[in-house]
């Protein structure tokens, strides 16, 4: 992923971004606002270096994941509460529409492969990537 769509995520890495950090702290919630960064920038790049064809299907169900909360609350999933986040996300990771139970698996795959392959340091500056 290009530098500055790392530093500036788009409406779709925003959301991404919340959702990895709803699924990072089902498993380790205590884990530094650092190797969170470094985890989301992992899924966020893993999600830009697909083909041209999956990436715009990822990106329209991220945009529907964002948006459809909406109606009830309101509000876009960035914008929600932490416990509503985690209602929405396990809504659709139990939803009976499979496209949906596919988006939070995929995203639940690669935020768990970042979470584990956080290179071990004592200081977050020298981790500054997942190398995949």
């Amino acid at each position: 992923m290009r530098d500055r769509e790392m530093a500036r995520p788009d409406a779709v890495g925003r959301c991404v971004g919340a959702l990895v950090d709803v699924l990072i702290d089902e498993t380790r919630p205590a884990l530094e606002t650092c190797e969170r960064d470094i985890v989301k920038d992992y899924v966020r790049a893993t999600l830009a270096a697909m083909p041209d064809y999956f990436r715009l299907g990822f990106r329209v169900l991220a945009l529907a994941f964002e948006l459809a909360p909406l109606p009830v609350h309101g509000h876009r999933f960035t914008r929600l509460a932490a416990a509503e986040q985690r209602r929405h996300v396990d809504a659709w990771r139990r939803s009976r529409i499979g496209p949906r139970r596919s988006m939070i698996a995929f995203y639940a795959t690669f935020a768990c492969y970042g979470l584990y392959s956080l290179p071990s340091a004592q200081d977050c500056a020298p981790a500054t990537r997942i190398a995949a």
